[in-house]
């Protein structure tokens, strides 16, 4: 089967993208609530250290 994904590297994206750290996002909490169109969602922080986000 032909994947026909285009792989872009990482530099670009960076490059083309704002960047917010997490750090200041989360502002020293483990978790923070994002409001988008009139929904929230759930920003947190695992104990394994990666970031989960859930309606």
């Amino acid at each position: 089967m032909h994947d026909s994904a285009v792989s872009v590297p990482a530099s670009f994206i960076a490059a083309s993208l704002p960047v917010v750290e997490s750090a200041r996002l989360m502002s020293g909490s483990r978790e923070i609530v994002i409001q988008h169109a009139g929904q929230s969602y759930r920003l947190r922080v695992t104990r394994a250290n990666k970031l989960i986000l859930t309606k």
